[in-house]
């Protein structure tokens, strides 16, 4: 996992071949029983790499609970390879749609105001 590299040219392919209201992304995953160490790439979203990906996490979740047949809760460490480490957990919820509850804490790197 640590050595993957985004060559953002693909990203640009993948966003051109798969049109959609988002961008292309990879949250790219490495599994051992219900730790996930993961990173997610959006280059084409001026995202290179995502520290903590909530949204991610809880989709991954999601999929390996189904795939499972049965609720999962996971623990996630992302962002260690660009040096912000971050942990989130995730639980896979009774119920149709499965609800999934993200947890974990986060840095503020940035606020803003809007004046209307």
């Amino acid at each position: 996992l640590a050595a993957c590299r985004p060559i953002a040219s693909i990203f640009s392919e993948g966003t051109k071949r798969y049109p959609s209201s988002f961008d292309f992304a990879v949250f790219a995953y490495c599994r051992t029983g219900n730790h996930i160490d993961a990173r997610m790439f959006a280059p084409d979203d001026d995202t290179p790499e995502d520290p903590a990906t909530g949204s991610a996490s809880a989709a991954l979740t999601a999929l390996l609970s189904e795939c499972a047949g049965t609720p999962l809760a996971l623990k996630i460490s992302q962002g260690e390879d660009m040096g912000r480490p971050s942990q989130i957990k995730t639980e896979a919820l009774e119920g149709d749609p499965m609800p999934i509850r993200v947890t974990g804490s986060a840095v503020l790197m940035m606020e803003g105001h809007i004046v209307v």
